[in-house]
């Protein structure tokens, strides 16, 4: 057989040349090849690397050639995006070992059961192979019908052994819809003599670019909460096969040398087991001979880390799987001019191909070693009692999410059986989940749970915390409680009767609900009369007797004269009926509080959101709203491009939400106008916020650390021409160069869970069981209070910090000052919003915050 480099030589060979070789080229002179498997050009008519290939054309040619291959086997789609793609998956083995597949993945389990007994000398490792999670990093994707091809082709008997030690998860593409949407983008600008230069079309792309998913996600920062479909799928698929080794293919800055791991040491998740690192480096040493011998240079131990636990590559470290991470420079496109030359995509595809079978290779030469690991893993755990308890008062639904997450990750789940008290608070059975520590993955469990402020580096290629329960906002024991009576979990005990009692005078929606926005917004577009309470009161109701309510109760009324449409009876019946808690009041008068026909319930009307997108602003965090609000809310959004926001009548809508600046001025009276005639500025984020004040939206005062202070009277003292004695007492002392990017990143707050103190009794705060709301950081910018005393509705405690990474310098600014700040302006308001209430869809704790801006919109007025 031919060398491997030779035979990546010719298949690589630049499409960019006239003279290329084709694939036929390489199988005519590679007789070592079953030349009866179909080859992708074969079925797609398009070489590899020759465009960027579409997500059909690679699962076309994958299922054609597992049909044809008694080496690969599709075991189906495992997740549907949200784009209507299938996320499809393969085994690629020996036939012997494809025969007792069903034999393999059932000893899958009992490796990591500590009760059963298993000889791991008759069980294959498994091996995910996992590529382009990020769509616009295609080279991972576009290398599967190659290595597909070639893992089922060649006849090489060192492949053969490999394939008879391992079974291969072959995952082509975990995220379709970017994929795709990157493919066209690229393949659409691209001319027939491709630019080299970076700053071409083709290279730079529009915003949302094919990184993320439908909604514009991250996927693989969606690991620990999986709140999309493609990770739903993926975790399901890792717990299914238990792999020993994952592969996470990626690409980086064009400028760069090709990454595998391991990571920067310091920043290893101190709960990852020694053993994890070192298995990862003597993978890694298959890898640099594979790379050494074709004198491409790669880099390890720098820049990426395993600390955050809820990438791809580093989820399964706690799973007793090694997880690795390659990262290719990415020439974007066809081609580019890079500092190391000219980088092709056909060269890319070529350094996964080289990464995929170099760790083929590794799993196979340390099958043994990782089986041991994996199954010590879960049988040297410590053994640990108790439970952790958590409840949402008045919010199943949010409960049911968080429930949710945790059994995602296999992680179980009982019921809290009688009524306890813990540290004063009272978790009530029924309505309390209790998870044991006693179980196998307790080690996930334990990182979901944990609070962490102290750490061996305050460098962070992520977030620094990641505390489940506090996402979610649920009372919870911190520590784990001793003789808890529990009993089965139980999924929500739906009120199937829809038995809602008939009533003259209305009914009664408990705002509480996680649900209970999606139903306020079917209510309002079929025309419902709906009103909000600004006041506690205690209701009759027909079924449950005196209901005591709280600050943001629905109360559906009938309009005068009239009865309840059957369009609203029968959307409330169907809302009982998903066990969001709707009452049937049997008389305006009440025992307690206002009553329902006081002045103190708002009538609200149906919201109307522009969301502005487009250049320059921030995909991220626009697809968090977006997905909030059509996923969770059942709301349409209206999205408009920045640059086109000066041809759009804003008074056509109730809201306008910025999740970044604007980059030039002319639309600034326009908003002015809105805001005055009635409408709701919602300015999110510390860039946002400062830009509207810049421009006379808002008014803000910031606070700065003494360092920055310091800073500016620096600047300002050479500015003003100072005498040099004055200069040099004003000016900072000299630091060593190497030293000022970590000095920068320590300024940062990379994620970091702060205390807010919340006015439940505020518009914005309508809802919410308790004032202590855990909200998630990652800005350095702090603001004062607004100077109403009833118009910052969220402020930070004096020692805010919960969790995470935040100098000290930051941590004394950020005492007190404000999160949520509501600026009244004419008839309407400006809302100040510095973090994002909505952060990667899982922060279910404050996300209620923009939903309450948004339909009590006419309520955010700053009192006398």
């Amino acid at each position: 057989m031919k060398p491997l480099f030779l035979v990546l030589a010719l298949l690589y060979a630049s499409a960019v040349q006239a003279a290329s070789l084709s694939l036929d080229d390489v199988l005519a002179e590679t007789p070592s090849l079953n030349t009866a498997l179909p080859t992708p050009e074969q079925i797609t008519g398009v070489k590899v690397g020759e465009r960027h290939w579409y997500h059909y054309e690679i699962v076309n040619y994958l299922e054609a050639l597992a049909e044809a291959s008694p080496r690969m086997l599709a075991l189906g789609e495992h997740a549907r995006t949200y784009g209507g793609r299938p996320l499809v998956s393969y085994a690629i083995s020996t036939p012997e070992n494809l025969a007792r597949l069903a034999q393999i993945k059932a000893a899958r389990a009992s490796i990591i059961d500590p009760d059963t007994k298993v000889s791991l000398k008759d069980q294959p490792a498994v091996l995910h192979m996992m590529y382009s999670i990020h769509g616009n990093e295609p080279s991972g994707a576009n290398a599967t019908p190659l290595v597909a091809y070639y893992l089922n082709a060649a006849q090489d008997e060192a492949l053969l052994a490999q394939l008879n030690d391992v079974v291969i998860i072959f995952n082509p593409m975990l995220n379709p819809d970017g994929l795709d949407r990157f493919a066209y983008w690229t393949n659409g600008h691209r001319g027939l003599n491709p630019s080299l230069d970076g700053r071409d079309r083709e290279h730079a792309e529009a915003v949302p670019n094919g990184r993320t998913n439908y909604y514009w996600f991250d996927l693989n920062r969606d690991w620990l909460p999986h709140q999309h479909p493609e990770s739903r799928g993926r975790l399901a698929l890792f717990h299914e096969w238990k792999p020993n080794v994952q592969l996470d293919f990626h690409e980086q800055g064009s400028n760069s040398n090709f990454f595998f791991m391991p990571g920067k040491p310091e920043r290893t998740n101190p709960l990852t087991p020694a053993i994890n690192q070192i298995l990862t480096a003597k993978i890694g040493q298959y890898h640099a001979e594979a790379f050494d011998a074709e004198g491409v240079r790669f880099f390890t131990e720098e820049g990426y880390d395993d600390f955050f636990m809820g990438k791809g590559s580093t989820y399964p470290d706690l799973f007793g799987t090694v997880g690795i991470l390659f990262e290719q420079p990415s020439s974007r496109g066809a081609v580019q001019d890079t500092v190391n030359g000219k980088l092709t995509f056909e060269l890319s595809i070529s350094n996964q191909f080289r990464a995929s079978l170099s760790s083929l290779k590794a799993t196979s030469a340390l099958k043994d070693e990782l089986l041991s690991y994996q199954r010590n893993f879960y049988t040297d755990q410590k053994k640990q009692r108790g439970h952790y308890l958590a409840s949402a008062t008045g919010d199943p639904t949010r409960l049911a999410e968080f429930v949710r997450v945790l059994k995602g990750h296999q992680i179980a789940v009982e019921a809290l059986a009688s009524d306890m008290t813990v540290d004063g608070h009272t978790y009530r059975a029924g309505e309390t989940v209790a998870i044991p520590l006693d179980q196998p993955q307790s080690t996930y469990l334990e990182t979901l749970w944990r609070a962490q402020l102290e750490f061996e580096e305050n460098v962070f290629y992520d977030v620094s915390t990641w505390t489940l329960p506090w996402a979610f906002n649920l009372a919870h024991t911190r520590s784990a409680v001793r003789r808890a009576a529990t009993e089965p979990w139980a999924e929500r005990d739906l009120d199937q009767t829809t038995d809602l009692a008939p009533s003259a005078v209305g009914y009664l929606i408990d705002w509480r609900d996680s649900a209970s926005p999606a139903l306020l917004y079917d209510l309002l577009e079929i025309g419902a009369n709906v009103r909000v309470a600004e006041a506690t009161f205690t209701a009759l109701t027909a079924k449950e007797g005196a209901v005591n309510f709280a600050h943001g109760t629905l109360f559906v009324a009938p309009e005068l004269q009239e009865r309840v449409s059957d369009a609203v009876i029968n959307r409330l019946r169907r809302a009982k009926a998903e066990g969001i808690a709707v009452y049937a009041a049997t008389s305006s008068y009440t025992p307690e509080g206002i009553d329902l026909g006081s002045r103190a319930f708002t009538v609200l009307s149906l919201p109307k959101v522009l969301l502005v997108t487009g250049p320059d602003t921030s995909a991220y965090n626009i697809g968090e709203i977006w997905h909030l609000l059509d996923t969770r809310v059942g709301m349409p959004v209206t999205m408009v491009d920045s640059h086109r926001l000066s041809r759009v009548s804003l008074g056509d809508y109730s809201h306008v939400i910025m999740a970044s600046p604007l980059r030039a001025s002319s639309m600034t009276q326009k908003l002015k106008t809105f805001v005055n005639q009635g409408g709701v500025l919602w300015a999110q984020g510390a860039s946002t916020v400062a830009w509207a004040a810049d421009q006379g939206l808002t008014n803000v005062t910031w606070r700065t650390t003494s360092a920055q202070t310091a800073k500016t009277a620096g600047q300002d003292t050479v500015k003003d021409g100072a005498n040099a004695t004055a200069d040099e007492l004003s000016l900072p002392k000299r630091k060593p160069f190497g030293t000022a990017s970590d000095e920068y990143a320590f300024t940062l707050v990379r994620g970091a869970i702060l205390q807010g103190e919340l006015d439940v009794t505020h518009p914005l705060g309508f809802g919410y069981a308790s004032s202590q709301l855990p909200v998630f950081r990652t800005s350095n910018r702090f603001m004062n209070h607004s100077a109403n005393p009833y118009s910052t509705p969220l402020a930070y405690t004096t020692a805010p910090l919960l969790s995470g990474y935040m100098s000290r310098e930051n941590q004394d600014v950020v005492a007190n000052s404000a999160g949520l700040v509501v600026d009244q302006r004419g008839e309407g308001a400006v809302v100040l919003s510095l973090d994002s209430p909505t952060f990667r869809a899982f922060w279910w704790g404050t996300q209620r915050l923009l939903v309450n801006g948004i339909f009590f919109g006419d309520l955010l007025e700053e009192p006398l």
